[in-house]
């Protein structure tokens, strides 16, 4: 088999336990027993900008329903417009990059990534819920309950932004992996 010139390498992935390794283990065609995938960094590159797009896209249409729900429970017409709509799901796309571009390094840079990605995209659902704040402290008081259930709900979207992003970045570079040590067998 070839080895991949160090230069080209962006880390070892451990099947069994998901995290990365160092970039000492052979280059093999299967995960599942914890055998040892080498990730080019074309392969991590790409691997790290369809997650974080997958994971945008999804994160950022539950969020515009949470949005919605959110302005229907405060008794506000707003309208789901289409630049709107494909805004929040770019934003949260771009915010989603923290996390995939660190979905393969050691788990502690996997954490600050995904602590990074909850921090930011929390800090812009915060600014952008603060516009609303008025509107939520004024609500009827029947309708409290379901506010906060709503909140709490956008609270746990934000910190699963970044664990998603890591999750389907790893699933894409160990395919690609495979699916290039299959083509060199």
């Amino acid at each position: 088999m070839e080895q991949e010139p160090r230069g080209r390498e962006a880390g070892t992935l451990q099947g069994a336990t998901g995290t990365a390794a160092g970039t000492t283990a052979d280059t093999a065609a299967g995960t599942a027993a914890g055998i040892a995938v080498r990730v080019a960094a074309g392969a991590a590159v790409a691997a790290a900008l369809v997650g974080a797009l997958c994971a945008g896209l999804s994160a950022g249409a539950v969020a515009r329903l949470l949005m919605r729900a959110i302005a229907l429970a405060i008794g506000t017409e707003s309208g789901l417009s289409l630049a709107g709509t494909a805004g929040i799901l770019l934003v949260f796309a771009v915010l989603a990059v923290p996390a995939a571009a660190t979905a393969l390094a050691c788990p502690a840079v996997q954490r600050a990534g995904r602590w990074v990605t909850a921090a930011v995209t929390g800090w812009a659902a915060a600014r952008t819920g603060f516009a609303d704040a008025q509107a939520i402290l004024l609500a009827d008081d029947g309708r409290l309950p379901l506010l906060a259930a709503l909140a709490v709900a956008f609270g746990a979207l934000v910190v699963a932004h970044g664990q998603l992003a890591q999750r389907l970045t790893r699933r894409l570079a160990y395919r690609l992996a495979r699916r290039r040590a299959r083509a060199m067998t």
